[in-house]
């Protein structure tokens, strides 16, 4: 075998080598970024909607998951009533298993108009969440 026996070195080989060696690589990467996503997505467990207090604004909450260090909480919030509110926050008390507050989250709402609805999504950083409170509040801690 020589020195020029090799694919780097033969040329009329290079091109078809080097797109065998592109479509092998963009393959890995499609399957360790979709077994990525699939592996993150499975560590997330539902957590409880353990109770919501609010008189003028109705809030709902369509998806609220955690891991043992990290979550997310998404829903809607609406102005039930005919004025509009400004500088009211969402609370969220997240508890674990035992009932014990292991955080305490709070959400601006911004300015709500009469029957306007509003998204919104809570990351937060607590160990171990297994339900939560949510209050609408006039101040932060």
């Amino acid at each position: 075998m020589s020195y020029e026996d090799f694919w780097f070195v033969d040329t009329r080989d290079q091109p078809r080598n080097l797109r065998r060696y592109f479509l092998w690589f963009i393959l890995l990467f499609a399957f360790v970024t979709v077994g990525s996503i699939l592996a993150v997505k499975t560590m997330y467990n539902e957590i409880e909607v353990l109770g919501i207090q609010s008189s003028d604004i109705e809030i709902t909450v369509s998806e609220a998951k955690a891991t043992n260090v990290n979550g997310y909480i998404k829903g809607e919030i609406n102005n039930k009533s005919e004025n509009d509110i400004n500088g009211k926050y969402l609370c969220f008390v997240l508890l674990n298993s035992k009932n014990e507050i292991v955080g305490t989250e709070f959400l601006s709402i911004g300015e709500l108009s009469p029957s306007q609805l509003k998204t919104y999504e809570l990351k937060f950083k607590a160990n171990n969440v297994e339900g939560f409170y949510v209050a609408v509040t006039d101040k932060t801690l």
